[in-house]
């Protein structure tokens, strides 16, 4: 991984710095400091910068900046900025200028960061922003219940990196995590009240972070099934399994129906992610024959039990289009079918290739897709032990188009799929915490484990040209900086 020219001459953030323009002397916060923003400014925002900077600065409008001020404003005219990027000058006034809020709050987390550790910055000019649009962190809080309280530090945490995604899995075998009004009988005793989901996404709305919900299904169902056995999924034989869902019933999908348009009136945003993985293998489908018989009568002789599955893909696709949403789901089990084809318009968050179509097949049809490859995107707390892959070699040799999957061990164990840097189909990348052994560690374990993961994240994610080449360099850069959830 190569550094920049004159990488050493960028002042130290996480992510770093896309350009950066070194000029005499230095920018010095007085006692007397202001936050002003000029009229039509993102007031919010500067609030924040004032509460975040832990110093009682006031936040002011119709004044002019003087020496020593910070100043957040509106405006820029570079059209290369884009949505989430900002132009940092440091003078006699310390200055964020961007075309959107969204922008102008990263710019401040910049500030943070600058003035973690002195009260000066370098004099000179920054212009920053982000390769990808999608940054973030999937918790699973279905197996293994996350309160409020710390949903809360992990989004401080997601905002101080420039991080902008919240996926919350909230539903799996172990639990379901929020509270129902139209099934209540599904939800675990311990879960979210839907007044403490509202405040959460309120809170990361606005720290300019999106929360995507997801109820997995048609598998991993189990605790949502628990009390409704008539609408799981049975053999050949008769006999039923507890977490998959029968998506031939009329009766299962009106079930399914309730629960995803009572949690889009909860969840407002751009996504919904109905999981989909695990459901069956192709093995599996042969001691399922209703699947294929369902499948027969509707798409044809071709049909195979495969194309049930997809079927019932393709009707939350359009359940949750007509409520101007878009779908997500996971890649395993995509593959198989025969005579119905997933909608161009569902994202795919890759994971493995073991069980489904690879990145570059799932962009040639079309799809946006994430890398969420299991090497080095995946945190596992495991009754067979910890999975962490190595963040010193993630750091040093993956980038977001680099898709790898499934490794047990450290270091990545097939080769990768590279896809063009930047394309406009992969939208990102994510760290996933899974809970597999719910008990197996502390929620202070957790936050600490996944910390150092979320500051390579969102370095590969912003994909600037990094200051520290190797990682022992950027874990300094790290202390340095003191990153305070």
């Amino acid at each position: 991984m190569a550094a920049a020219p004159a990488a050493a001459a960028r002042p130290q953030t996480i992510p770093a710095l896309r350009e950066w323009r070194a000029a005499p002397g230095s920018f010095v916060l007085r006692d007397s400091a202001r936050i002003v923003v000029p009229a039509g400014g993102p007031v919010a925002e500067a609030r924040l910068l004032a509460a975040d900077l832990r110093r009682r600065l006031p936040v002011v409008s119709g004044v002019r900046a003087m020496p020593g001020d910070i100043e957040v404003a509106l405006g820029a005219s570079d059209r290369r900025l884009g949505g989430e990027g900002y132009r940092l000058e440091a003078g006699p006034v310390l200055r964020v200028r961007a075309r959107t809020a969204a922008g102008a709050f990263y710019g401040t987390r910049t500030v943070v960061q600058l003035l973690s550790r002195r009260n000066a910055v370098p004099a000179g000019t920054a212009r920053d922003w982000p390769r990808y649009p999608e940054r973030g962190l999937m918790l699973d809080n279905g197996r293994r219940y996350f309160g409020p309280s710390w949903l809360r530090g992990r989004i401080r945490e997601l905002a101080a990196l420039k991080l902008n995604q919240l996926h919350l899995h909230f539903s799996d075998d172990q639990g379901f995590r929020v509270a129902s009004g139209s099934h209540p009988e599904i939800v675990s005793k311990a879960h979210l009240s839907k007044r403490q989901v509202r405040g959460l996404v309120a809170y990361a709305r606005a720290r300019h972070i999106r929360v995507i919900p997801e109820i997995d299904m048609p598998g991993h169902m189990r605790a949502a099934l628990a009390r409704h056995p008539n609408l799981q999924l049975a053999d050949e034989s008769g006999v039923r399994g507890p977490s998959r869902l029968d998506v031939t019933k009329p009766a299962a999908r009106r079930f399914a129906r309730e629960l995803i348009l009572e949690y889009l009136d909860l969840f407002p945003g751009r996504y919904w992610h109905g999981g989909a993985d695990e459901y069956l293998n192709q093995a599996d489908y042969a001691r399922h024959p209703r699947l294929e018989r369902w499948a027969r009568a509707r798409y044809g002789p071709r049909a195979n039990g495969a194309d049930a599955y997809i079927a019932f893909i393709n009707w939350m696709d359009r359940l949750v289009r007509s409520r101007g949403r878009t779908l997500r789901v996971w890649n395993d089990g995509l593959a198989g079918g025969r005579a119905v084809r997933l909608r161009r318009d569902v994202v795919v968050d890759w994971w493995a290739a073991h069980a489904g179509p690879g990145p570059r097949t799932l962009v040639r049809q079309g799809h946006r897709i994430l890398n969420g490859g299991w090497w080095p995107t995946y945190y596992v707390v495991s009754p067979l032990g910890a999975v962490r892959p190595s963040m010193r070699t993630a750091y040093e040799s993956w980038a977001v188009n680099r898709f790898h999957g499934v490794s047990l061990g450290l270091e990545p164990a097939d080769a990768a799929v590279v896809l063009p840097r930047g394309s406009r189909l992969n939208l990102g990348s994510e760290l996933h915490v899974w809970n597999d052994d719910p008990d197996g560690e502390s929620d202070a374990r957790t936050a600490r484990g996944i910390a150092p993961r979320l500051r390579v994240l969102a370095q590969k994610t912003w994909d600037s040209p990094p200051v520290a080449r190797r990682y022992a360099g950027f874990q300094r850069i790290a202390r340095a900086i003191r990153l305070r959830p």
